[in-house]
């Protein structure tokens, strides 16, 4: 068995792209649609990474940042990574800032996502 990252984001094709693209037979990807379930597989599972979106919620939303303060807070050796349709120099700073691993704007090419994965260890 190999690495286990999960993937948060509220857009179900999305979901499924990223599964299918990333997954490998080292690689196993978990989904969540929301911060609460995302939560949850945290606390059952260890992941590598997980690869978050910044909004769930609409125009406000920053569930994003709240992962990475989660993850933080938790002690987890997990990495995050923020990927959003909605970025600023202003959210990647803060992003950067809080403890995100990484930061893309999307479209993000899965190409950049999978080597952004092996520069934190995942397979």
């Amino acid at each position: 068995m190999g690495d286990r990252i999960l993937v948060m984001d509220d857009e179900k094709a999305i979901l499924i792209s990223f599964r299918q693209m990333l997954r490998s037979p080292t690689l196993q990807v978990d989904t969540a649609e929301t911060i609460e379930d995302a939560e949850k597989l945290l606390k059952e599972s260890t992941y590598r990474a997980v690869i978050a979106d910044l909004r769930l919620t609409g125009i406000l939303g920053e569930e994003g940042l709240e992962l990475i303060r989660y993850v933080r807070d938790q002690n987890i050796d997990t990495k995050v990574i923020l990927v959003t349709g909605y970025g600023s120099p202003e959210i990647k700073e803060k992003a950067l800032r809080i403890g995100a691993a990484d930061y893309f704007e999307k479209p993000v090419d899965v190409k950049l996502l999978r080597e952004a994965l092996l520069k934190l260890g995942a397979s």
